[in-house]
């Protein structure tokens, strides 16, 4: 019998399958898409049964890039976009679209929820702030209050893993990185859910999951699922987590002090922390361990503010034209500061209607020294980001596509004064889910040797701080954050 493990990645716009031997080395991976859907204003949504349709075609393309049958896999987890809110019958089928975290049609809800309980003393209790979608009991408060018959015909409220695991072994679980978010667990416990919290939001706490750790089997493949799959009946499979966990443990990070940084078009830092963050501006999370929790801060155009500015102001929007012009431009673009708010901002300000600023333009100004200061201007609001964490984050791991600029990562490590590890390998969710999966199925004996299979696998190119070039940005960030406090309210005016 093979010892192959799976990984599967539910992400928002598509699903992706990657088997692993292991050691963590990659054997086979396979994607498929699936679509959104938005028929009003604010409401973003998918039906689950595209999410396993998706599986079944990625997985089936993992087996045959890596030669092999969906029955070798020895163990299945899961990471999933999170959260994600449908009701479940007893089969596991979805009785609705699943509301996704980025749906906002639950506003009247979380109104309810204020009037309810003390919107302070409720976000003290959860550790998160009461927003629509991102706080999955405002969905469920929707579907009871919008969608009675599918809420009443529920087994479960399920959230993505709970779809994937009720079809596959007829178990209904979730993980602690679910609870977390859920508005239904207190922060301090997230491994179970708060009865307080579940009568005074109006969810009946049977409804809900069973949570179980991250790294646990929920069960095992029946026969159904595996005529269905391919997978051996009596497989294990492992509950898995929400995306960001999951890539964070497949990064390696697994003690206080580790942090991931996922660069993309939006970045997203996510922090092992001993405690859950105090400063509201992070998102606090479960981790896959108990005496751990994972802050989560985000920014909203980093690779978009590069993206635009090589669109608009270079020929065919050329980002190698762009690095040129950035290696030609002075560290501090000549005193030009860029503040890379093109859509709003996440952490920390937490203000859709932030909007970017260029400040400091002089007729010697190059464009050079503007597009040095978009590369300058994200890095510090990534600075921004991990000074939320006070003093916990002295190891930064990078992955996405942000990190395949020399130049970019050494402004990057310069503006954080950190040492920038930007790891080899991208498919961090696919090797968090499988390396879950490992410890779920008896592969490895704990967590901590997952670790170290993922420190590993990963390998990392190690990119230093320049002291001088340290310093000159030091001063230069307490400018940068400056410049949104003394901006937001002219702004603000120019958006009415």
């Amino acid at each position: 019998m093979s010892d192959l493990l799976a990984g599967v990645d539910v992400g928002t716009s598509g699903v992706k399958a990657g088997l692993f031997d292991p050691a963590g080395r990659l054997v086979g991976l396979g994607r498929a898409s699936h679509r959104v859907e938005s028929p009003h204003p604010g409401w973003a949504q998918t039906d689950p049964e595209l999410w396993w349709q998706g599986f079944l075609g990625a997985l089936r393309q993992a087996c045959n890039v890596g030669e092999v049958e969906p029955d070798a896999i020895a163990a299945l987890g899961f990471s999933v976009l999170f959260p994600a809110v449908a009701p479940l019958d007893g089969q596991g089928r979805a009785l609705h679209p699943a509301l996704l975290y980025c749906d906002q049609r639950s506003l009247p809800q979380a109104r309810e929820i204020e009037r309810r309980i003390l919107r302070t003393d409720y976000e003290a209790t959860i550790g998160n702030r009461l927003v629509p979608g991102t706080c999955a009991a405002t969905s469920m408060c929707w579907l009871r209050d919008e969608a009675p018959r599918a809420y009443a015909a529920a087994e479960t409220l399920g959230f993505t893993n709970t779809f994937f695991a009720s079809r596959l072994t007829g178990a209904f679980a979730t993980d602690p990185s679910h609870a977390a978010l859920s508005g239904l667990a207190d922060i301090r416990d997230p491994w179970r859910w708060s009865d307080e919290l579940c009568e005074v939001v109006g969810i009946e706490r049977e409804r809900l999951p069973q949570i179980v750790g991250a790294a646990q089997a929920v069960g095992k493949v029946t026969q159904a699922a595996a005529a269905e799959t391919g997978l051996r009946a009596g497989t294990p499979i492992v509950a898995g987590c929400g995306d960001v966990v999951a890539s964070a443990f497949g990064a390696g990070a697994c003690s206080g002090g580790a942090a991931v940084y996922i660069a993309g078009s939006t970045d997203c830092v996510a922090a092992v922390m001993s405690r859950p963050a105090a400063d509201s501006a992070w998102v606090n999370c479960a981790y896959v361990n108990r005496e751990a929790w994972l802050g989560i801060g985000t920014t909203t155009s980093s690779g978009v503010s590069v993206e635009w500015f090589a669109r608009e102001f270079l020929p065919s929007g050329d980002l190698a034209l762009m690095t040129e012009l950035v290696a030609a431009s002075p560290p501090g673009s000549n005193r030009l500061l860029y503040l890379p708010y093109l859509q709003g901002e996440r952490t920390p300000v937490w203000d859709p209607q932030a909007r970017g600023v260029f400040i400091g333009l002089t007729a010697s100004t190059s464009r050079g020294d503007l597009a040095r200061a978009v590369f300058e201007g994200v890095a510090f609001a990534l600075r921004q980001v991990i000074a939320c964490a006070g003093s916990e984050v002295a190891e930064l791991r990078a992955v996405g596509g942000g990190t395949r600029n020399d130049l970019w990562n050494q402004i990057k490590a310069d503006v954080l004064q950190l040492p920038l590890h930007v790891l080899m390998f991208q498919e961090m969710g696919t090797l968090g889910a499988a390396l879950l999966a490992g410890v779920g199925g008896g592969v490895y004996g704990s967590l901590a040797e997952a670790t170290r299979v993922a420190d590993q696998a990963a390998g990392a190119k190690i990119v230093e701080p320049d002291p001088e070039r340290a310093r000159l940005y030091d001063g230069l960030f307490g400018l940068f954050a400056e410049l949104y406090p003394q901006t937001k309210a002219l702004v603000h005016s120019l958006g009415q």
